[in-house]
């Protein structure tokens, strides 16, 4: 493997996982660019249900409007995502879309940081505008959020546990509903 330079038209993908069961290990190789598509996506050919057993990792993605996204029962992991030199990045671009294992990313510059849920940990998001909007049913355990609009934004009934959101401008942690576990975290 080698890194890859993305070019692509808006609305297309870089690599694209059409069938279930695939690891797409980056082994520390870059995917950039400046492009408006997405860097990796999962997107099935026939048309039918939803892929299953997908998982990224060990990565950088650079200047592409759109890093991951993938489906329910997904795992991201290692990546490292920056969306600073993207076009468009701050206005509508996302770091990480996925519901399954989120865990040990970086993702800095983007619209939303972290969008999805399952289990969430181990992240850091900055320069965003949502570090992290997470569905209910969720376990947000050890992440980071910081100099962003909002920190994290989740739906209750949720775990939210250990998390740490500093300075960001408008708000740091919001439980949406009733519900949540928030224990340990710091979001002064």
């Amino acid at each position: 493997m080698n890194n890859l330079t993305f070019t692509g038209a808006p609305n297309t993908a870089c690599l694209t996982i059409a069938t279930d069961s695939v690891t797409v290990d980056l082994a520390g190789f870059t995917i950039s660019g400046s492009s408006f598509g997405t860097a990796i996506a999962a997107q099935r050919g026939d048309g039918r249900q939803v892929l299953h057993g997908l998982v990224v990792r060990n990565g950088s993605i650079s200047g592409i409007r759109t890093g991951v996204v993938l489906p329910e029962g997904s795992i991201v992991e290692g990546m490292r995502i920056d969306g600073s030199n993207a076009p468009a990045a701050n206005l509508d671009g996302g770091g990480i879309g996925a519901t399954g294992i989120v865990k040990g990313n970086i993702v800095t510059s983007f619209f939303n940081g972290i969008a999805g849920g399952g289990l969430v940990t181990g992240n850091y998001v900055s320069n965003t505008a949502t570090g992290f909007s997470i569905i209910a049913g969720s376990s947000v355990i050890g992440n980071t959020a910081t100099n962003s609009q909002s920190g994290f934004f989740v739906d209750c009934p949720s775990n939210v546990t250990d998390n740490t959101a500093v300075g960001n401008a408008v708000s740091n942690l919001v439980l949406n509903g009733t519900g949540c576990n928030n224990t340990n975290n710091v979001a002064p």
